[in-house]
């Protein structure tokens, strides 16, 4: 692969071309930068809603477990949430303040925040037979997408979704 030569032409081509010109360089970088434009803002919104769909299972599963420790172990718990500072917490008894943990929905991600509940003084109750509160808590993110988390009164929960 040396050097080639053509007799009848009189045309030399020495040696072999190696690397890229300068404007396949520049085509590969605008080809980069047009998918990145479109990509990125995909990838953001994918982030925030997965963030406000792993803080209503977060709220679900915590409901869950209080709903499990107020069987096994024959004592109330309660959870109680902070619409204004968009925490709650997992509460040992029924009137004490024994608090277990306090969550802050900041540990999901930036953004989401407690909209509403429909529990009486945003409390909800576990009972020692497995029993609870009926009521939702909604959520919301920065992009306007909500999640409801319902609970009916045999301590089922459902978790539902808009996204935007």
């Amino acid at each position: 692969f040396g050097t080639i030569r053509f007799r009848g032409s009189g045309m030399r081509i020495i040696g072999k071309r190696r690397g890229f010109s300068l404007v396949e360089l520049m085509i590969v970088i605008a080809l980069i930068g047009i998918l990145s434009s479109i990509a990125i803002p995909s990838w953001n919104r994918y982030r925030q809603n997965a963030d406000l769909k792993t803080a209503a299972r977060g709220i679900a599963g915590d409901v869950f477990n209080m709903k499990q420790r107020a069987v096994s172990e024959q004592t109330r718990y309660r959870i109680i949430f902070d619409l204004a500072n968009h925490r709650y917490q997992l509460i040992k008894g029924s009137t004490g303040n024994d608090v277990i943990q306090t969550r802050d929905l900041s540990e999901y991600g930036p953004g989401i925040t407690l909209t509403k509940t429909t529990f009486t003084n945003d409390t909800v109750n576990f009972f020692t037979r497995g029993t609870t509160d009926w009521g939702t808590v909604s959520l919301k993110n920065s992009r306007e997408s909500t999640a409801t988390v319902t609970l009916n009164p045999v301590g089922r929960t459902h978790v539902s979704f808009k996204m935007q």
